[in-house]
């Protein structure tokens, strides 16, 4: 995907033959009202709802009316994004997720929302953790801001524990280890692990190692604690005790709703469909285990911006849309509906007693110890090399020194290059 994105911002003004396809509804006046469209990804509850909070938006005032417009994946929503800019023809506000804010934001995709943060009708951001009022910010601007906040869950198979007389899940990642090992059976792996490298960045950190630094001055992707995790994983995966199942198989999710793996390591997006279809076995959720300097976890998800190609006359429609799907009630309300993050304190006042049910409170104790670090996200070039290090190392089986040294390179050299556009 990162590749595909700087190919794609490299020629941005080739894909202007996409514009009669990928031209939205009208943007003209609506019976006197400004009409605005939003972009969105996320299906099932994670879609509807936003389709629910535009409706409510366009009830509860008469200047402005949202469409909400689904897009596909984050992937898909990306790329259409890309020629929708050259066509300058698309949306006004979209959400986005992390891996494009940078890359968008340089290449003039974004707007700059910190004069709308600080003007009159502005968002107060007082009581969101500093890893998500700074989600967005960029060479002194803030050109995204967070709304599906995802934090890292852990799933597993509550009889399947009991089986193998484990009366808690694991604390440490030595334990989950330890446990993936005595939880495997012939038709059952102890631990299905995403395709997405994204859980391993807390398993990392938590240990003291690093991926890059924060301005990409020194990128380690063959820090030695990477490379013994990547050690400790290809063992387990040797043993059968931990697979990496592949989209056409369901994923790591499909592994673990059908039994065939006693837990995953996911993110609360995966919420809806682990407590509606597992089968034969109870669920349950817990925050991702601490390593040697604590509990450290990788901020995730979605989040909103505001599309250059808007033009002057409708921007503050869009900032008005955007301010409202920041505000508590709508924050809580996507929380509650979906099971991501209701990230701010206010928006958990407004939860109330929902956040009592244990499954919400795992995933709220889990906001204090999320780090307010978005680069190996927001960085295709060093991304890519470190997913395409995972597939060779856990899928084929490739030597984990070399394999990282590799990719450290290739990443280093891709990030510099990034840099000097």
């Amino acid at each position: 995907m990162g590749r595909t994105i700087t190919k794609l911002l490299g020629t941005l003004a080739l894909l202007c033959t996409f514009a009669c396809v990928l031209s939205t509804c009208s943007q003209q006046e609506a019976d006197g009202k400004t009409a605005i469209t939003y972009w969105r990804t996320l299906s099932g509850a994670a879609g509807d709802t936003q389709d629910k909070i535009a409706a409510q938006f366009n009830a509860a005032q008469s200047d402005i009316v949202v469409k909400s417009e689904y897009q596909g994946t984050y992937s898909d929503l990306a790329t259409k994004l890309i020629a929708a800019t050259a066509a300058k023809s698309g949306p006004d506000v979209t959400q986005l997720g992390t891996f494009e804010i940078r890359q968008f934001a340089k290449s003039g995709v974004l707007v700059d929302l910190m004069p709308y943060l600080s003007g009159p009708n502005g968002t107060d951001r007082s009581d969101w953790p500093e890893s998500m009022a700074q989600a967005g910010a960029i060479d002194g601007g803030t050109y995204w801001l967070p709304f599906n906040v995802a934090v890292p869950t852990l799933y597993y198979n509550e009889e399947a524990f009991v089986e193998a007389g484990l009366a808690e899940p694991p604390a440490t990642w030595r334990e989950l280890f330890e446990a993936v090992r005595k939880l495997t059976k012939k038709d059952r792996a102890g631990l299905a692990l995403w395709s997405n490298t994204w859980p391993l960045f807390s398993m990392i950190w938590s240990e003291g190692g690093e991926l890059t630094t924060r301005d990409y001055s020194n990128v380690t992707l063959n820090d030695p604690v990477v490379v013994n995790i990547f050690k400790e994983l290809q063992r387990l995966v040797q043993e059968g005790a931990v697979v990496v199942p592949d989209k056409a198989s369901g994923g790591h999710r499909a592994a673990f709703v059908n039994g065939r793996a006693a837990i995953v390591l996911d993110s609360q997006d995966a919420f809806s469909e682990v407590f509606t279809q597992s089968k034969g076995f109870t669920p349950c959720v817990a925050n991702y285990p601490a390593g040697s300097k604590g509990k450290v976890y990788a901020p995730g998800g979605g989040g909103i911006a505001m599309l250059s190609i808007t033009p002057p006359e409708r921007r503050d429609a869009a900032w008005a849309f955007i301010r409202f799907m920041l505000a508590p009630e709508q924050i809580a309300e996507y929380s509650s509906q979906t099971g991501y993050a209701a990230f701010s304190k206010s928006a958990q006042a407004v939860m109330g007693d929902t956040l009592n049910d244990p499954r919400f409170r795992v995933i709220h104790d889990a906001l204090p110890h999320i780090r307010a670090d978005f680069s190996v996200n927001m960085s295709p070039a060093i991304r890519s090399a470190f997913d395409e290090a995972f597939q060779r190392i856990l899928l084929q089986n490739a030597d984990v020194e070399q394999t990282l040294d590799a990719a450290d390179a290739k990443a280093e050299a891709a990030i510099n290059a990034e840099l000097a556009r």
